[in-house]
């Protein structure tokens, strides 16, 4: 009698086809577990932190820099700006609102005034003067924190 023959022998145990049928189940439902696990990640809303709106206006010499909207309790310390050139260089690295003194205008020729100097949070009403001559119209501004940045905006 020749195996080709004998009846049964191309058939696979039925153990094997079981253990085969279950590690192809369990690799779906793996596979499935991870995609759901990405999109929940890549679709969860980012930091509850809003941003910050800007207006821009040339004043005399100067770019008044006005905050219409500032999430909140944001202190001058936990906000910073960087000024870039028209060219894409950086004209002020990352520097602090509350380094942005009189004082110090000649660093980085931009002050941080305070509307309400009474408050300690930065808030709508409060203004960055940023010289004109030394941030011709194309400088870019971003304000930032420490998680993420909350505005870029161009002055013009």
């Amino acid at each position: 009698m020749t195996d080709a023959s004998r009846p049964g022998l191309d058939e696979t145990p039925a153990a094997s086809t079981l253990v085969t049928n279950v590690v192809k189940v369990a690799v779906v439902v793996l596979l499935v577990g991870l995609l759901y696990l990405a999109v929940i990640r890549f679709s969860a809303s980012p930091s509850p932190v809003g941003g910050v709106d800007l207006t821009v206006v040339q004043v005399g010499a100067n770019w008044s820099v006005r905050f219409t909207a500032v999430p909140p309790a944001k202190l001058p310390s936990e906000m910073f700006i960087v000024l870039r050139d028209p060219a894409g260089a950086i004209a002020v690295p990352r520097t602090a609102l509350e380094n942005l003194t009189a004082g110090n205008w000649s660093l980085a020729f931009a002050v941080y005034e305070k509307s309400n100097p009474a408050a300690g949070e930065v808030q709508a009403g409060d203004r960055l003067l940023i010289d004109r001559a030394a941030h011709p119209p194309g400088t870019v501004l971003d304000v930032t924190d420490d998680r993420s940045v909350l505005a870029i905006d161009t002055l013009r």
